[in-house]
């Protein structure tokens, strides 16, 4: 009985830097998370990212571009990949240890169990990760590096220049079945960003062969005035 408690005091002394490490590594994932967030990618892109870098997982998709593409974005990218690395040798090390002293009772296995439970489930508790990106996100848009400039910014959205929505309602319409370059818009100052069907399609950055058709919704930018005038024109 002795030596089984031995064995299970040498065990506790290896689990709390086994914590710590899985610890840091779950606020390592949430920080960097949060600043791939900030940087303009959407919650689960992002989580996504930051889980398959620090994992060191191996795969190719359009969102993977994302990062690569981003100066920002690329070394976030890099130092999740080398603490993943380095968290993966202290564990390994760890673990041999722990292996190495072997576990010889009961007592062993529910420490052992108890241990991975209480990391599983404060990793999966969204009270403690609700409260961590609400706090740690209000720290890093304080950041200027991080700063993600918005579509208003991007666009110099202001009294004379707007985004908005023109509805093809009237299948009498003047653009109906016409191309997009038959209505001259390009020749107004104002720019098709989108061409939502009723059918759900969408087209992404039409252009000018593109034809019109009733019940289109038309993402435009431009002059205020100039898409003031075409809605009441075409609706």
């Amino acid at each position: 009985m002795g030596k089984i408690t031995a064995e299970v005091y040498t065990l506790l002394g290896e689990l709390p830097l086994l914590f710590l490490i899985f610890i840091l590594l779950f606020l390592i994932i949430e920080v960097s998370t949060i600043m791939l967030v900030i940087t303009g990618l959407d919650r689960e892109t992002a989580r996504f990212q930051a889980i398959s870098l620090i994992t060191s997982s191996g795969y190719t998709t359009s969102e993977a571009e994302l990062v690569v593409r981003h100066p920002v974005r690329r070394k976030i990218a890099i130092f999740l990949m080398i603490s993943g690395t380095l968290a993966l040798a202290f564990i390994i090390s760890i673990l041999v240890r722990i292996l190495g002293k072997g576990l010889s009772g009961p007592e062993d296995v529910f420490v052992l169990v108890t241990f991975l439970a209480a990391v599983y489930l404060l990793s999966r508790n969204s009270r403690v990760v609700n409260f961590l990106d609400h706090h740690l996100e209000k720290r890093l848009e304080k950041q200027p590096y991080l700063q993600k400039r918005t579509v208003e910014e991007l666009l110099r959205i202001d009294e004379h220049f707007s985004v908005a929505e023109v509805h093809l309602s009237n299948p009498d319409g003047p653009w109906v079945d016409k191309s997009l370059g038959e209505t001259k818009l390009r020749d107004r100052n104002v720019i098709v960003l989108s061409i939502r069907r009723v059918d759900g399609t969408m087209i992404r950055a039409p252009r000018g062969r593109d034809f019109l058709q009733y019940g289109d919704i038309l993402l435009v930018y431009g002059r205020a005035r100039y898409i003031s005038e075409l809605i009441e024109t075409v609706t």
